[in-house]
């Protein structure tokens, strides 16, 4: 069974006068976006390439995959050291630091070391041969050293590495990127779009023929 989300309200406005269908794609994340956007006369088609720099410098932060991404950087830090969060990050991070507080810890977005053990990180995945699931003592002793680790993200837009933090965004780093998809047309007034990547869609507006868009 899938939920769907069906907006409470939807604009019945049609698009602009003159507005014509926009169509871009790329890939990111090891899978591939697009977006159908419906552009007011006058609003300049590089769209597309301003969406696929926004996507590789979300990639460039914050990716699992990418060991020179600044995630990728931070994991590997030396005990005690503090890192500037690049742009994007501190909301990202915030984020997920608060989902953690208010779910007393079922979501870590620093349990990449548990991600790593069950084959879902960058190597020894778990489709790979040779893979075998973790006996559960070593389950148990990745989440003692997890449990004694304190990353701290300061007021100076710095996140601290206690040694051994691994910080994994995967669970919402994809679903902020559409967000950050969306926000680049938008920017220029377009109000009608639909965009996604690999599966996770945001919509506004309506289609050329007069069905909601999202």
């Amino acid at each position: 069974m899938r939920d769907v989300l069906v907006p409470l309200t939807i604009d019945p406005a049609p698009p602009p006068a003159g507005s014509a269908l926009f169509d871009a794609a790329g890939s990111t994340m090891g899978t591939r976006w697009s977006a159908r956007l419906m552009l007011p006369s006058g609003v300049r088609s590089e769209l597309g390439s301003q969406m696929q720099r926004e996507l590789d410098g979300i990639n460039a932060e914050m990716s699992h995959w990418q060991a020179d991404s600044d995630l990728g950087r931070y994991n590997r830090a030396a005990p005690g050291s503090w890192h500037a969060l690049p742009p994007r990050f501190p909301e990202v991070v915030d984020f997920a630091i608060g989902v953690m507080g208010e779910s007393g810890g079922a979501y870590d977005p620093f349990a990449g070391a548990l991600v790593n053990l069950w084959g879902f990180g960058p190597e020894r995945r778990f489709d790979q041969p040779g893979f075998y699931a973790p006996a559960p003592d070593a389950v148990q002793a990745v989440l003692a050293r997890r449990a004694a680790l304190r990353p701290v993200r300061d007021d100076e837009n710095r996140l601290l590495q206690p040694g051994g933090a691994l910080l994994d965004l995967s669970s919402i780093a994809k679903g902020y990127a559409v967000d950050r998809l969306a926000w680049c047309p938008e920017q220029h007034g377009v109000g009608h779009y639909l965009v996604e990547i690999g599966g996770e869609l945001r919509g506004a507006g309506m289609k050329p023929d007069g069905q909601p868009g999202g």
